[in-house]
This record gives structure tokens, sequence and C-alpha cells, in this order.
């Protein structure tokens, strides 16, 4: 415990000292690293499904418009509660900032399964209301079926990686997206 509040301690000497120059570069990088490395996991991701057949790469794109939809609900909890806790730490009210961390976090994941399940109920319209055409509708369907699995937890996710960013943790957020996508890019095949 000694050593996560000594670290706690400096990160707040860093967020609220230190060069602005410097710490706006040492938190852009990580940044731009991860969303270049989610551009090449979506360009590989194209890559492989378009080797299956002409509907499949046209199933992705359908789906890629509801995945931005989520993103953005998550990017809204999460940035959200990433400022209130950043001024929470900054205040030195430490509980009040996992509180705030907890309450972003749970509150994706419960809209991510009610957005699944919704998407569940009515897998066909959303679809249809994307662009899909019947022709390309049983393999968005097929596609769609693993991405609302996923929902919640993709969710949950942007909303850490969002609050750890504005913890001054870039590095490890960076890290967290990385593995994920280079993960996706091995079991792609």
């Amino acid at each position: 415990m000694a050593k996560t509040a000594r670290t706690q301690d400096e990160k707040f000497i860093m967020m609220t000292t230190g060069s602005t120059g410097r710490l706006v570069f040492r938190l852009a990088c990580p940044a731009i690293i991860t969303m270049m490395i989610t551009a090449v996991y979506n360009m590989a991701d194209t890559f492989y499904v378009s080797g299956i057949d002409v509907q499949s790469p046209a199933a992705v794109g359908i789906i890629f418009s509801y995945s931005a939809f989520i993103q953005a609900i998550a990017f809204f909890f999460g940035q959200g509660s990433a400022t209130y806790i950043s001024r929470a730490l900054g205040a030195k009210n430490r509980e009040h900032a996992v509180s705030v961390a907890a309450t972003g976090f749970f509150t994706a994941l419960i809209i991510g399964i009610l957005i699944a399940s919704s998407g569940f109920i009515f897998m066909d319209d959303i679809l249809m209301l994307l662009g899909s055409t019947d022709t390309i509708l049983p393999y968005a369907r097929a596609y769609f079926r693993y991405i609302l699995l996923g929902t919640p937890f993709i969710m949950s996710s942007f909303v850490m990686n969002n609050q750890m960013r504005f913890q001054g943790n870039a590095f490890l957020s960076m890290m967290g997206i990385t593995s994920g996508a280079l993960l996706n890019i091995i079991l792609d095949p």
C-alpha cells in the first residue's frame, strides 16, 4: 500500500507541477500509438475477412457503424468520469475518485448489456438500418452476434482506457489496447 501511495503522490506531482510541454508529449505519444495500432488492427481484420468472400467485408463495414456508436457511448462515460476523477485526484480525494471510476465502469457495463440485449432482439432491423442488403444480411448477422456479445466488455474497456489516460497512465492504457489488438490480429486467421 505504501508503494501505491508513493506512486500516486509522484503522479500527482508530475501532473500538477511538471513541465506542460513534457507532460503533453508523455501523455500524447501513447495515445497516438494506440490510434495507429487500432488502425492497423482494422486493416488486418478487413484483410483477413476479404479473403473469405465478397459479402464478408461488406458485413464488417455494416457493423463498423455500430462499433462507432458503442465507442461514442463508452467515450461519453469514460471521458465524463475521467474528468471528474482527475479533479478528485487533484483535490487529493482518492475515495471519491474510486467511487466515480466504479460508477463510470459499471454504468457502461450495464448500458452495454442493455444495448447488446436490444441488439439481439432487433438484430435484423438494426442491420437493415445500418445499410445491410438482403444479400449481406446473413453475413452481417453472423458477425454482429459476436460483436453484440462483446459490447458490454468493449464499452467498459473504453471507459477504463479513458480513465487511465486521464490519471496520467497513458502508457498502461496503450499497453491494454495494444495487447488486445495484437491478440486479435494473431487470432484473425
